[in-house]
């Protein structure tokens, strides 16, 4: 078991495996760092017969609100995928001595770090990782919706019709779509936080501007900017990641007096049509903020058959020191309710 921290290893194992997805470069989780969440690994392992790898951020437990300085700091820790999606890369031959042989000896690396447990949110782009549901102890969270690439003619047959009429409304109100690789960077922050305001976001969602300047620095392959414009104002901005194989949607933001001119409609198409052109399969547009809520219903307009599931799951690496968390949290808080189904209880 290794634990690696150097970009250039990094990036070379990660890039080693067929199905690696953007969420797993040093760039991508180190701008996470940036933003607070801790501190970045990959976790790399390998037998005879068959080889993995998956990132973390490993954190303080006792920095978590919730303990309310009840906890000693740089004593324990836990390890969680980063914002997006995750989970083991793998390749070769998986056999159940493998998979006992590769958690024996992370629980035991984790122990001697005090790693008390992990958290997962599944890649849903990766295949096979249901290999690992069993292990880690997954569990069905919500559904997430993609677009299929394939073609330009699979992307508008696969809209529902409602949302084709959508695009070509905002074609009639000459709302004109364009992309760059930050040159509007700007503009884009300054959407995106009115509606972010506007939705009342909690404060994680707010990125500060070392953040965007990170990413448009380090990472100018992988990152592509998509916006509207209405009469020469810029109404609408997205910001999506790439890589040969897949495209993510993530983070954007409307003025809210253009809501009706449906611009995010054309700004999505015309950001599949981009991709498709360039060979890209999937464009993942995500969930909801609650299961089945409108945002998801939106996003489902844009492939009626574009439904992936999005898995949980956890590795309990000290249990005694797990219920121990528990215990304390509930006496530090007076709002906590262990008995609510979090898969890591004392964060919930």
């Amino acid at each position: 078991m290794k634990f690696v921290l150097d970009r250039e290893e990094w990036n070379r194992l990660v890039k080693d495996f067929p199905n690696w997805d953007i969420y797993y470069l040093y760039e991508y989780v180190h701008s996470l760092e940036m933003h607070g969440d801790g501190t970045p690994l990959l976790l790399y392992w390998k037998n005879s017969q068959m080889e993995l790898c998956y990132v973390a951020m490993l954190q303080d437990i006792a920095a978590f609100q919730g303990f309310y300085g009840s906890l000693e700091s740089g004593r324990l820790f836990d390890m969680t995928t980063p914002y997006g999606y995750g989970g083991p890369l793998y390749k070769g031959e998986v056999s159940k001595e493998s998979l006992q042989q590769f958690v024996k000896e992370l629980t035991a690396e984790c122990r001697k770090r005090n790693i008390v447990s992990q958290f997962f949110r599944f890649d849903p782009f990766v295949e096979g990782q249901n290999v690992f549901f069993d292990l880690f102890e997954a569990k069905s969270f919500k559904n997430t919706i993609y677009m299929d690439l394939r073609s330009e003619d699979i992307i508008f047959r696969n809209m529902d019709p409602k949302n084709r009429n959508m695009v070509r409304k905002a074609k009639k109100n000459n709302v004109q779509i364009f992309s760059d690789t930050g040159a509007h960077l700007d503009k884009f922050i300054q959407i995106y936080n009115k509606t972010m305001q506007r939705n009342q976001a909690e404060g994680y969602y707010y990125f500060n501007q070392e953040y965007f300047e990170y990413l448009q620095r380090e990472f100018p392959d992988n990152i592509i900017y998509f916006y509207a414009m209405y009469e020469q104002e810029i109404i609408s901005a997205a910001m999506f990641f790439y890589n040969e194989h897949f495209m993510h949607y993530h983070l954007s933001g409307t003025l809210w007096e253009y809501r009706k001119l449906a611009s995010v409609n054309l700004l999505l198409y015309e950001a599949a049509l981009w991709g498709s052109r360039r060979g890209i399969q999937k464009l993942h547009l995500g969930g909801g903020m609650e299961k089945d809520d409108s945002l998801y219903g939106f996003k489902k307009q844009f492939n009626r058959n574009g439904i992936l599931p999005f898995t949980i799951g956890r590795y309990i690496f000290n249990h005694d020191m797990f219920r121990e968390l528990v215990q304390k949290r509930a006496k530090a808080d007076a709002a906590f309710d262990a008995k609510k189904p979090f898969l890591i209880q004392y964060r919930g």
